[in-house]
């Protein structure tokens, strides 16, 4: 089987990255080795604010090193152990995230919220939001662990709960849509934004929809979106990523009946596209 020898980290982990210094960088891989290549080399995920992306594939010196040949092979996926889930949910005043939906929101719909995502609660990052990867056969595909700051709900320090447990990334199940679980319910439309903390507060304010979130810009992907077949979804992308997600738009409708929505770029100022607003910035 050939494939392209440098892609993308596919896991959560984050780095420091070279221009703007913010813990937001996404570094190759060589799937020869496995092993991260220079750091030189990744993408920014502050696409707007930095959209810093230097590719190996840009470079001379790898010219003719592009493809190469792996054995296919099947590699079990480790999910997340239920025991673990089920003891992080709960002690949510030791979670930012929680305790800003708190400040934002009247106590029935953080409590409606939380059970709705199952959000979990980090025991190794103070603060930590971990928000679960729940597939519709019940698998716990990942755990991305978020510190946000309590006053602004600002995303801050990134963390993956198979990082935490020293699992290998080729253990790492494949990527899932966060809220994919809550598609077991069909009678409902569904609306795809890019933060998973944008999904858990349009949620609030528009129960009428499904809000699932792609957790990165990259990854609203047909191949990860076995889930919608049928269904009829609304795209709302953050303010500078409406032409990218648009470009999508044709591989989607192979699974369902897609539509996206211009309302954040009709109506934003120069000041919010310029700071990459998302819909969560103007519900709150």
């Amino acid at each position: 089987m050939k494939t392209f020898r440098y892609q993308l980290d596919p896991s959560s982990d984050k780095y420091s990255c070279p221009s703007c210094q913010k813990k937001r960088f996404v570094r190759y891989i060589d799937q020869s080795t496995g092993e991260f290549i220079s750091d030189i080399y990744g993408r920014c995920d502050r696409e707007v604010a930095c959209s810093y992306h230097y590719s190996p594939y840009n470079d001379h010196r790898f010219k003719g090193r592009n493809t190469v040949s792996i054995p296919k092979r099947i590699v079990k996926p480790k999910y997340i152990p239920h025991e673990l889930y089920k003891r992080s949910l709960g002690n949510y005043r030791n979670n930012n995230f929680v305790q800003y939906l708190s400040s934002k929101l009247d106590a029935s719909s953080v409590k409606r919220t939380i059970n709705k995502y199952h959000l979990g609660t980090s025991t190794k990052l103070k603060g930590g939001c971990i928000f679960y990867q729940l597939d519709l056969q019940g698998n716990i595909r990942r755990g991305k662990i978020i510190v946000y700051n309590v006053k602004t709900g600002r995303r801050g320090r990134i963390h993956s709960v198979h990082s935490m447990l020293g699992i290998e990334k080729k253990h790492y199940p494949e990527w899932r849509f966060f809220g994919e679980h809550l598609l077991i319910d069909k009678t409902k439309p569904v609306a795809i934004v890019e933060a998973e903390k944008t999904a858990v507060i349009a949620s609030a304010h528009f129960p009428e929809f499904i809000w699932l979130a792609t957790g990165m810009k990259a990854t609203l992907k047909a191949s990860y979106a076995s889930s919608l077949r049928g269904r009829h979804v609304t795209l709302f992308p953050d303010l500078g990523a409406f032409e990218d997600w648009a470009e999508k738009m044709n591989e989607l409708a192979t699974i369902c009946t897609i539509s996206i929505s211009d309302l954040l770029e009709r109506k934003a100022g120069e000041k919010e596209k310029a700071e990459g607003f998302d819909l969560a910035d103007y519900l709150i």
